[in-house]
């Protein structure tokens, strides 16, 4: 243990250097006209603020910065700020899994698990993981929150939040177009319009957005580079009416649209099992039983592959491979659209906002084609068919066969199949509605605000897959025939043969929450004192349904459904100490509290037709930190340490008693985990032309309960297989640093701007374990290090207008890492999705 914490010390150490991206650094440059860095100004308690003054550990990237990343989504913000890793989707574009300070968002897509982290556009929550990677466009900035949010942003947030902040229609015209080009084949163009102010203080903006690419995968069985794995189209649209209401309150409504397609990304097989049984293994001095993979190497060598070029895949590496086959990759969709409406007056003793929003979101996946092997052709095992091809004069010994019959079966080939080892196509729809009321105040001694939250939503999945279960027929000569079974096994045409096994799942959920919370700073010394000290509240009562109408080959008699309610109390408390204008140092405890739910995969409660719920995960947080500014405003570094320790952790794993020739997932609660970490920013104005900026952030994460081992013995009770748990979607180490320059050209408002930025994020584990997924250590992800770059020219005089020019490359060093792995289990094989290999290109816009 102490040499593990001496390695944890030395990558510290070592990385030290690397502190950077202010508060995820980033939010502000350096401005031109003075020595100091810019003031960052932050929502995350409900008004605006200096982020220094924020007693929390928040990160704020601006428009501009965001801008010059291309950052359009959640998935692009990864590594951006301390202990925030997003890990991409699989079989659609729009999902992300996002970890927090170690606790991911989970990767299960189904409808029964919220967010531990959650997203918000322009203060609406966005409920589901499917969703949370849609394209935002003109954005004014992105704040991220670590730590348990449980009072203000209070809603599953026990990791932290994310808040997409968009921006305002201007009081002046204004009009922006761009346009860009870049390798394989991408292309792009945004417009955004802004109408000025029109007649009583109405303001109107419009934005439109399109972009697409071709694949960055050859599958060679696709004859058209647009359809490629990687291939992406999207276009997004936002319009907003802002009205000013006596120059103390205003009333905005936004829409916003946006459709997604293409081909995701390659799915690329990695490894393959060989039947070899697992043995139990011995925990805390009791065994515990190992998932049985099926001999997928064996059939596979047996195996014909239809098209040429495919053969050489059916023995696959841990190896980016640039072409792939792929006999069944349709595209996929997904939509989205939302209103927003935000009301907000200021009544002098009191301010009240009233934020409300409707948003609808569907995909549609008609075939995905999870092997990469294109189409193979191999023995079909049905009961029927096992004795074909067997010599008469040992189907003789077979009473149930005629003598007549013999010679015909003897005669008759093993059927075959060309079944891929695991196909799945989807469907889902999902709405939802939510209202939040604030309202707030503040005096020389006082900050409050008081509010209530209630949300709603529905949703349905169609989920087809079809697998191919390989079973060694030798087995079942071997069990079941006796003195006879070793020469079964010598006569047998075809030991391993593929069992096509069908499965739909079909269900729709429900949910509703209500919330009531306050919180109040005090400042005991006036509002220019030193001190202030912080307390929160909120109490949250969540409901759940589930309506299962098939789980399996076929639709059920009876439909099986589940009902749950759980309700929370959470807590904040903080205080700050100023002890200079530029130094200052904070103190917060606090709760946090995820909701409960179903898995829509899990047998009913025998007896009955009832679904079973997993309990809600609760933590306890405790945090210090600094917060600085130094050196006449020239640098600004935040540090802060966490203490969290979690009660019922919800973890998806995969399920190692699950029916033969199937793969599931579940949700289970993992008792206690404890997790230690240490995050800062920096930012840093080193001349009037350079800059820095980066960050890093290292978790500790202990698992001391986790009963979901299963004994060989049935009804043993589950064995705490804590020792062996990772955790996952989490990369233990991540640090970004970034230099920025910024030259004036000529007399005018022309700079050119550079910038060169590295991010490093340690490999990350897919699931919780061995047992249920013994390829757990094979598929670990890489640890990523980028490096990405850009040069532009700004503010080019161009007939009353302003120019702008922009060359950019992201991943520089052309890195092939392997970003996430899916491990099937039973059925004997895994593998997993690679990173976009270098993109670079031009970029060209024009202001009036």
């Amino acid at each position: 243990m102490q040499s593990r914490h001496r390695s944890i010390l030395t990558r510290l150490a070592a990385s030290a250097s690397i502190l950077a991206v202010a508060v995820p650094a980033s939010a502000q440059e350096a401005d031109s006209g003075s020595t100091g860095l810019d003031e960052i100004v932050v929502t995350a308690q409900k008004r605006e603020q200096n982020l220094q003054e924020v007693p929390l550990a928040v990160s704020a990237i601006g428009g501009a910065k965001l801008e010059q990343l291309q950052i359009t989504d959640t998935n692009d913000l990864t590594g951006l700020a301390p202990n925030l890793t997003v890990t991409p989707p699989t079989t659609n574009h729009s999902a992300a899994v996002i970890s927090i300070r170690g606790i991911p968002s989970g990767a299960q897509e189904t409808f029964g698990l919220d967010l531990a982290n959650a997203v918000y556009i322009d203060g609406v929550y966005i409920a589901r993981s499917s969703a949370v990677g849609m394209d935002v466009m003109d954005l004014e900035r992105v704040e991220i929150l670590r730590g348990p949010q449980g009072t203000l942003f209070g809603r599953n947030t026990t990791g932290g939040a994310i808040s997409f902040v968009s921006r305002k229609p201007g009081k002046d015209f204004r009009l922006k177009a761009e346009a860009g080009y870049g390798n394989f084949n991408a292309w792009n163009g945004k417009l955004s319009i802004d109408s000025g102010e029109l007649f009583g203080g109405l303001r109107t903006s419009f934005g439109y957005a399109h972009s697409e690419r071709d694949g960055t995968v050859d599958n060679i069985l696709e004859p058209k580079d647009s359809r490629d794995p990687g291939s992406r189209r999207s276009d997004a649209f936002r319009g907003t009416l802002l009205a000013d209401l006596g120059g103390t309150g205003s009333i905005q409504y936004s829409f916003d649209w946006s459709k997604i397609s293409g081909n995701p990304t390659a799915f690329q097989l990695t490894h393959v099992a060989n039947g070899t049984p697992n043995p139990p293994q011995t925990i805390d001095g009791k065994q515990v039983l190992v998932t049985q993979q099926a001999p997928v190497a064996q059939y596979l060598a047996g195996a014909t592959f239809l098209e040429p070029g495919c053969a050489a895949l059916g023995v696959p590496p841990r190896t980016y491979r640039d072409k792939i086959c792929l006999n069944s990759d349709a595209e996929t969709t997904d939509k989205f659209w939302g209103h927003n409406l935000q009301v907000q007056n200021d009544f002098d003793a009191f301010r009240i906002k009233l934020t409300g929003g409707y948003r609808f979101y569907r995909s549609s996946n008609t075939g995905n084609d999870l092997d990469g092997l294109g189409t193979i052709r191999g023995p079909l095992f049905s009961s029927a068919t096992l004795f074909n091809g067997m010599p008469a004069s040992l189907l003789q010994f077979i009473p149930s066969i005629p003598a007549a019959a013999r010679p015909f079966i003897a005669a008759s080939p093993v059927p075959t199949t060309t079944q891929d080892l695991f196909t799945t196509s989807n469907e889902k729809r999902h709405k939802q509605f939510s209202t939040e009321l604030e309202v707030s105040g503040d005096n020389d001694l006082l900050d409050w605000v008081v509010g209530g939250f209630y949300f709603w939503e529905k949703g349905s999945e169609v989920n087809p897959q079809t697998s191919a279960f390989i079973l060694d027929t030798n087995s079942i000569f071997l069990a079941n025939f006796g003195a006879l079974g070793p020469s079964f096994v010598a006569a047998n045409p075809a030991r391993y043969r593929a069992v096509v096994t069908p499965a739909v799942l079909r269900y729709t959920a429900s949910g509703e929450s209500k919330a009531l919370y306050a919180q109040t700073t005090i400042y005991p010394g006036g509002r220019d004192g030193p001190l202030s000290l912080t307390a929160g509240a909120r109490y949250t009562w969540d409901s759940k349904k589930l309506f299962r109408l098939q789980n399996g080959a076929t639709a059920l008699a009876f439909p099986e459904s589940g009902q749950a309610s759980f309700s929370k109390f959470t807590w904040n408390l903080m205080a700050r100490y100023e002890f200079t204008p530029e130094i200052s140092m904070y103190a917060r405890a606090a709760s946090g509290y995820r909701s409960g739910g179903f898995n829509a995969q899990d047998p009913v409660i025998t007896g009955t037709r009832t679904l079973p719920s997993f309990k809600p995960e609760t933590l306890t947080s405790y945090e210090v930190g600094v917060k600085s500014e130094l050196f006449d405003r020239r640098v600004r570094l935040n540090i802060a340490g966490y203490y969290n320790e979690y009660s019922d952790l919800a973890v998806v794993v995969p399920v190692s008693d699950a029916p033969a020739g199937t793969f599931a997932t579940k949700i289970g609660n993992a008792g206690k985990v404890t997790y230690t970490g240490i995050e800062a920013d920096l930012q840093a104005a080193l001349t009037d032309n350079f800059s820095i900026d980066g960050t890093i952030g290292y978790v500790d994460i202990n698992t001391k309960e986790f009963f979901a081992g299963i004994q060989p013995v049935a009804g043993a009770p589950a064995v705490n297989i804590a020792s062996v748990v990772k955790p996952t979607y989490t990369a233990p180490l991540t640090a970004n640093i970034a230099l920025n320059a910024r030259f004036p050209v000529g007399s005018g408002d022309t700079v050119i701007v550079g910038r060169v930025g590295y991010t490093h994020e340690d490999g990350r584990y897919n699931f919780a374990q061995s047992l249920s997924s013994p390829f757990n250590e094979q598929i670990k992800t890489d640890p990523r290090d980028l490096v990405d770059a850009q040069i532009a020219v700004e503010n080019l005089p161009l007939g009353g207008a302003d120019a702008r020019v922009m060359l950019w490359v992201k991943n520089l060093t052309n890195a092939k890492d392997f970003v996430r792995g899916i491990d099937f289990g039973q059925l004997g094989y895994a593998g997993g999705y690679f990173a976009d290999p270098r993109t670079y290109g031009v970029t060209v816009g024009v202001k009036f």
